[in-house]
């Protein structure tokens, strides 16, 4: 969820080269030279959030979290003010968008490079909300899942002739 007022569409970025996960180093102002893992993207204003970085001091009431009544926040870092980190060489990079063919499905992806070596820099994928996941009461069993319930026989369709007629569009146009 996006914590600022967003910017009008022509101004938004259209490719993102980075994502939440990504180690980056900040490039300018007061955190300069260092580096840290984004933990929020918000899309709409061209902004990350580092973990750790350009903190900020809020005033807040007094209570046992903040005895004090001062906490610190994390504030937004605009996008052209970091740089992804080269895995293979640890140093701030440019990033280069390839296409990538797997030669075993044929499929397609977008994938990152960096600039100078020419490293694939692979996407982290965030499963951590998975690890909150516990079996329930009403979850169905894995073997009940894993069953196979239905077996599709060649030329005859899966459903009746007076269902298929309403399923299907009889609009379209057969050549």
């Amino acid at each position: 969820m996006p914590r600022d007022k967003s910017l009008p569409k022509a101004l938004r970025l259209r490719k993102w080269k980075i994502i939440k996960g990504d180690k980056v180093m900040v490039m300018t102002g007061k955190d300069r030279g260092q580096s840290g893992v984004v933990s929020e993207v918000s899309r709409k204003t061209n902004r990350i959030y580092v973990r750790g970085l350009n903190l900020a001091t809020k005033n807040v009431p007094k209570s046992k979290d903040s005895p004090t009544g001062k906490i610190q926040k994390e504030m937004p870092i605009h996008v052209s003010n970091v740089a992804l980190v080269d895995p293979s060489t640890n140093q701030p990079t440019k990033i280069r968008l390839g296409t990538f063919v797997d030669p075993d499905t044929g499929v397609g992806e977008t994938r990152r490079y960096a600039q100078g070596t020419g490293t694939y820099i692979p996407k982290i994928v965030d499963l951590a909300y998975q690890k909150k996941w516990k079996d329930g009461a009403f979850d169905t069993d894995p073997d009940v899942v894993n069953k196979v319930s239905f077996n599709t026989v060649p030329g005859i369709p899966p459903f009746p002739d007076d269902v298929m007629r309403e399923i299907v569009n009889r609009y379209k146009k057969v050549f």
